[in-house]
């Protein structure tokens, strides 16, 4: 991988309290219309906005992953707990593995990557077997502390799946329910292939994006280029890291969209 440009991006990373509240509250509008669509029986508005909901809710633990959310002590663990049972997984099984993954990228032991390396079918295919293999890694490969919130994590996550089959039997949040675990199943696609695809032999084992619109669809996630040289920065930071990494360079930056089949 080519060296990163050498530009200001220590002054992107501290984050104010009023940048930590806003991170943290990105997800409560969705889930509120979410519910507010189920309980009307609005399903299409009710699965559009449970799809944001699981965006911003791994925008957030994203941010927990790298520390990138202003918090201190346990502040990171706690948030990953709470959207483990909001989003239907262990969210410190992911924090095992993407850390891993910016450790060993496109390597043959990244366990998060390894779906780069497929066309779009076989990925396509790979993809709902992903959070099984990221669960198994964390329980075998984590660390004491990970291993400990990944099996509170997963029981969390048992009690509430059966609140909503077995207790509360409500058909509206069994429609979330069910639109969490497919997002889940398809995470990898565009959490993962599309942002690393085809990277192997490039300059930058990375995508990005410059599309505004399709930036605001991702919650911010697709500058992920940016994100992969500099970590430390937090999400709501990487359009204005992208702006000076482009005043910085000449090489193009390969797009998510870029050579899509």
């Amino acid at each position: 991988m080519d060296r990163r440009p050498d530009i200001a991006w220590r002054d992107l990373v501290p984050m104010r309290t009023r940048d930590t509240a806003r991170e943290l509250v990105l997800p409560l509008p969705w889930l509120c219309a979410a519910l507010l669509a189920a309980f009307n029986d609005w399903t299409l508005a009710a699965v559009a906005a449970t799809f944001v909901l699981f965006m911003t809710g791994l925008r957030v633990t994203h941010g927990a992953f790298h520390r990138a959310l202003g918090l201190r002590g346990r502040g990171n663990d706690a948030v990953m707990f709470v959207l483990s049972v909001l989003l239907g997984g262990a969210m410190h099984a992911i924090e095992c593995t993407h850390r891993h993954h910016h450790r060993a990228c496109l390597r043959e032991d990244d366990i998060e990557g390894r779906i780069a390396h497929l066309g779009f079918w076989r990925a396509f295919l790979h993809s709902p077997l992903y959070p099984l293999h990221i669960h198994r890694f964390a329980l075998r490969h984590g660390s004491r502390r990970q291993r400990r919130w990944v099996r509170a994590e997963l029981a969390a996550v048992g009690a509430a799946q059966l609140l909503v089959w077995g207790v509360f039997d409500s058909a509206a949040l069994q429609t979330i329910a069910l639109a969490l675990v497919f997002a889940n199943l398809s995470a990898a696609m565009v959490g993962i292939w599309a942002v690393h695809r085809a990277c192997d032999a490039a300059p930058f084992d990375a995508r990005s994006s410059r599309s505004r619109l399709l930036d605001a669809c991702v919650a911010g996630m697709f500058h992920h280029l940016e994100h992969h040289l500099y970590p430390a920065v937090p999400t709501r930071r990487l359009a204005e890291l992208a702006r000076r990494f482009d005043a910085a360079r000449r090489v193009p930056v390969r797009t998510v969209l870029g050579a899509m089949v």
